[in-house]
C-alpha cells in the first residue's frame, strides 16, 4: 500500500493532535469514573464542561492555550486525511464516506478547540452545548441537516464497531518497535475503546433523531448527557464500563500518537 511520503510537520501536527485528543478522553473517562466510586461531585462531564473545569484551576489559560493548539492540529491531521487521502481509502462510496468522516471529526474537535479559546478570560462561564443544533434548526433544510448528522452519528458507530472487530487499527502501527506484550495490550486497548465508542455515537445518533423528531435542539446533550443518559438509565456499574473504555481509549490514542507509522 503506497503511502504519501511523510515529512516532520506531518509528525508534528500528527503527534500533538492525537496528545490533545486522547488528554480530552483521558479525563472525561476518569471523571466520569470518579463520579462513580464518589471522588468526584455532580454527574459525568463532557468536553465542554471539562474545558471549564480546566479553566478554573492554576494554570488554566495555559492549559487551555496549549489544548486548543493541540485541538486545532488534530483538525488539520483530520482534514489533511480527507483531502490528500492519506490512508488510501479511495474515491469509490465507501472511501468517500470514510473521508467525509475524517472531515466531520477534524471539524468537531477544532470547534471544541474554539470553544477552548473562548472560554479564556470568561470565568468557566456556561456555554451552550445547543448552540450549533440551535443554529442548524433555525435554517430552512434544519431538519434535514441534523438529520444527516443522526445517520453520521450510526455511521460512525458502524465504523468504531468495525474497527474494533477486525482490528485494523493495528495497520497503522509500527509494530516493529513494539514488543509482544505491548502489541497484545494495545490491541486489547483498541477493542475496548472502539467498543465503547460504539454506544456513545449510538446514543448520540438517538439524541439527534429526537430533535428531529420533536424539532427541539434541547434534545441533544453531547456527550455530557450520553454519560448521564447511561447512569440513569443502566445504573453505575455500566456507567464505570463505557467511563473505563473512554479512559483506555484516551491512552490507545496517546500510544498510537508514539507508534503511529507515516512513512
Amino acid at each position: 500500500m503506497t503511502k504519501i511520503t511523510s515529512t516532520r510537520w506531518q509528525h508534528q501536527v500528527y503527534f500533538w493532535g492525537h496528545l490533545a485528543k486522547g488528554l480530552v478522553y483521558v479525563t472525561v473517562g476518569g471523571l466520569a469514573l470518579a463520579t462513580v466510586v464518589g471522588q468526584a461531585s455532580g454527574g459525568p462531564e463532557g468536553p465542554q464542561e471539562i474545558v471549564r473545569y480546566l479553566q478554573n484551576e492554576p494554570g488554566g489559560t495555559v492549559i487551555l492555550i496549549a489544548l486548543a493548539l493541540g485541538l486545532f492540529a488534530y483538525c488539520g491531521w483530520r482534514w489533511y486525511k480527507a483531502l490528500a487521502d492519506e490512508g488510501n481509502e479511495g474515491t469509490d462510496g465507501e472511501g468517500i464516506l470514510q473521508r467525509i468522516a475524517y472531515a466531520m471529526s477534524g471539524t468537531l474537535y477544532g470547534l471544541l478547540g474554539v470553544y477552548s479559546i473562548t472560554q479564556i478570560g470568561s470565568g468557566g462561564a456556561e456555554g451552550n452545548k445547543q448552540t450549533l443544533i440551535v443554529e442548524l434548526m433555525q435554517q430552512p433544510f434544519g431538519v434535514v441537516a441534523v438529520g444527516i448528522l443522526a445517520l453520521s452519528a450510526l455511521y460512525a458507530a458502524y465504523l468504531q464497531f468495525d474497527r474494533a472487530k477486525n482490528e485494523t487499527f493495528m495497520e497503522e502501527l509500527d509494530t516493529s518497535r513494539m514488543e509482544e506484550k505491548e502489541r497484545r495490550t494495545y490491541r486489547w486497548m483498541g477493542k475496548v475503546g472502539y467498543g465503547s465508542r460504539v454506544i456513545v455515537y449510538l446514543i448520540l445518533a438517538y439524541f439527534l433523531v429526537q430533535v428531529v423528531v420533536a424539532k427541539d435542539p434541547s434534545q441533544y446533550k453531547g456527550l455530557g448527557g450520553v454519560l448521564e443518559l447511561i447512569s440513569r438509565g443502566a445504573g453505575s456499574v455500566f456507567l464505570a464500563i463505557i467511563a473505563v473504555g473512554l479512559l483506555v481509549f484516551g491512552v490507545f490514542v496517546l500510544v498510537k500518537a508514539r507508534y503511529r507509522d507515516l512513512s
